[in-house]
């Protein structure tokens, strides 16, 4: 069961963003150094940057929080809408004080978290949702967002996802960056969105108006958490910029 933080309460009507940006060279040499994966790099990152909030807003943080992260169940390329995806649930070691300690912890916890879902198969969730009637399920939604125990599954969401390897572009106008905003489910005020595309790891952060006093907390936590392991990991701490990313909001 997930700890209650200042992430999880009744969220408000109003939606705040943030972004960020990381070089992914940086990241996948962290990752290669350390000898784990880039969404290890990713949660474990997300891991030192709660850690960091936690202390701030709960004055604590000494439990480890569940992050529900989004796997897809269909990775066709045939496929032209929808999504069809289900959910790990690793815990995030926002106990301890160790960067590199928290990546091991996290790797760990990542493992465990992909055995159960594959134990479980992917369709074992949406296969539940069949068997709510379609003419009340909008009302048992509403119901559900409206108590605090439909947050206990998870504290926050997490999400990675591997995005194109070329520079796009749309009627002539070049793409320079992809930041995608994920939903914030009823009881969570915070999604974690993250995006790889060329050379960039985009960072989006969205929040309701009450779990933060401003977004870019959380991205300029995620930015030091990340500084923070590579320091502790005797790589340089100075992060690589990015030529085509936004400037950092001041």
């Amino acid at each position: 069961t997930p700890p209650p933080t200042f992430m999880n309460h009744m969220l408000d009507a109003t939606r705040r963003f943030a972004t960020a940006t990381l070089a992914l060279a940086d990241v996948k040499e962290t990752a290669r150094h350390l000898g784990v994966t880039l969404n290890d790099i990713v949660l474990a990152t997300a891991a030192g940057a709660l850690r960091s909030l936690q202390l701030r807003y709960d004055g604590a943080a000494d439990a480890p929080l569940i992050a529900g992260v989004p796997v897809s169940v269909d990775t066709s390329p045939t496929r032209v809408m929808g999504n069809e995806f289900t959910y790990m649930t690793p815990s995030l070691p926002v106990h301890v004080a160790d960067p590199l300690e928290r990546v091991r912890l996290t790797a760990t916890a990542t493992t465990i978290a992909k055995e159960n879902h594959r134990l479980l198969g992917p369709t074992l969730l949406p296969s539940w949702l069949s068997y709510l009637p379609p003419a009340t399920t909008p009302r048992i939604f509403r119901q559900q967002a409206r108590r605090m125990e439909s947050s206990m599954v998870m504290n926050l969401t997490v999400s990675n996802v591997p995005g194109p390897r070329e520079r796009g572009c749309v009627h002539g106008a070049t793409v320079s960056e992809i930041y995608s905003v994920g939903p914030i489910v009823a009881g969570s005020g915070m999604n974690i969105t993250v995006w790889s595309y060329v050379d960039q790891l985009s960072i989006s952060v969205l929040t309701d108006d009450r779990t933060v006093d401003d977004p870019h907390e959380a991205t300029d936590a995620l930015l030091a958490a990340f500084a923070e392991i590579r320091s502790a990991a005797g790589l340089s701490e100075t992060l690589t910029p990015v030529a085509n990313a936004l400037p950092l909001a001041v």
